[in-house]
């Protein structure tokens, strides 16, 4: 299947959305990537369950008293989440978009690490 420019932005908004057309937005910071249909698919799923799990409802609002950790298991579950989209990120991007993910550290260092 052959490749296509596709453009991602991390907006937790708009971040579940990957278009064949670039948005010229100055607030916006996109990415691109060269991706089949299908692991455009894949990469959009990822970032909706990732972003989903961001605002759970469940967590916003909780009549028992505040239980750290569960949030900090949620924070580690979110972050987690994230990594792999800055990993998936990386893996399809151009050029330019592994610069810049190497230039941002988007992705985490120790994931990368042999032994750990």
């Amino acid at each position: 299947m052959e490749k296509q420019l596709y453009y991602v932005n991390l907006n937790p908004i708009s971040m579940d959305t990957i278009s064949n057309v670039r948005v010229n937005d100055g607030q916006l910071i996109e990415y691109e990537i060269e991706a089949t249909e299908e692991e455009k698919k894949d990469f959009e799923k990822l970032l909706h369950e990732v972003n989903r799990h961001d605002v759970e409802l469940g967590n916003l609002f909780s009549f028992r008293h505040f239980d750290e950790t569960a949030s900090d298991t949620d924070k580690n579950e979110y972050q987690a989440g994230l990594n792999d989209v800055y990993d998936r990120l990386y893996e399809l991007g151009t050029a330019e978009t592994k610069a810049k993910v190497k230039e941002i550290h988007l992705q985490n260092e120790d994931d990368h690490m042999p032994g750990l």
